[in-house]
């Protein structure tokens, strides 16, 4: 997997990823913290991931890896977890979206920490946050970026 489209000129301060750490309530998975200090988000190729529902294998494309960079004007994990407080659970949080409105969410203490989640807003109940709209991806951020085709 390579960005093709960066989103920032550097990677993630140690400083961004501890006031990330902060406004989750929970430490970083490793690989994560890798990624983000090596590239900080932007546009992969290639891009299409896979996950399972009870209709079945579906896919999708990361249309951005999300950001810490200040500068960034839409594309950044801030921005995403302020758009969508209290529609996705908590320890949960935004790492990516896809170009439809869906979002790619790393678990950091919700249920396995490190796994990546698929986040869909049209299966969404608008009246409380569910696990119903929400499929895993893979186990850890890793195994999400080899499976990436």
């Amino acid at each position: 997997m390579e960005i093709v489209q960066q989103l920032s000129e550097r990677g993630s301060s140690e400083e961004s990823l501890v006031e990330i750490e902060a406004a989750i309530g929970a430490r970083l998975p490793a690989d994560y913290r890798d990624f983000m200090t090596g590239t900080n988000g932007g546009r992969p190729d290639p891009s299409v991931f896979a996950y399972d529902t009870k209709k079945g294998r579906k896919d999708s494309r990361v249309r951005y890896f999300l950001t810490l960079d200040p500068t960034e004007a839409r594309y950044t994990v801030p921005v995403f977890m302020d758009r969508y407080a209290g529609r996705y659970p908590p320890l949960t949080f935004p790492i990516a979206c896809d170009s439809f409105g869906n979002l790619i969410l790393l678990d950091v203490g919700a249920r396995s920490i490190g796994a990546v989640y698929f986040w869909d807003h049209e299966k969404e109940d608008m009246n409380r946050v569910s696990w119903k709209n929400i499929f895993i991806i893979s186990s850890s951020f890793a195994e999400f970026l080899i499976s990436l085709t």
